[in-house]
């Protein structure tokens, strides 16, 4: 596992998933539910990344584990999401914003639990 990329996959996924919790709160398109189901999804990145930077500062055991799983969760949400917005009813900077936010997602998901 590679401490730089696992740090980048973290930092990274606060500042995609994090940041996104003002934004669904703001937006009055959604119901509450939806805000509270993004906020579900958004939330569940934050903890997970979190956990990954408590196992890097303590040098925990863990951190491999914790490592395998946010990167999972990165792929597996970005995977479907991606599909998504590709196939969806979306203007064509919407679909490129998320696109590259979801190459750089697996990408730093890949190389975290490469080695």
């Amino acid at each position: 596992m590679s401490r730089r990329w696992t740090i980048g996959l973290c930092v990274w996924t606060f500042l995609v998933w994090t940041t996104r919790i003002g934004n669904i709160w703001n937006d009055d398109a959604l119901t509450d539910g939806e805000k509270w189901g993004r906020t579900g999804l958004a939330m569940s990145f934050t903890v997970l990344a979190l956990a990954v930077i408590v196992a890097l500062v303590k040098r925990a055991a863990w951190l491999r584990p914790a490592a395998v799983v946010l990167a999972a969760w990165t792929t597996a949400v970005w995977v479907v999401r991606a599909v998504g917005v590709a196939t969806g009813d979306h203007d064509a900077a919407f679909v490129a914003v998320h696109l590259f936010l979801a190459a750089v997602s697996l990408t730093l998901a890949a190389q975290a639990v490469r080695r």
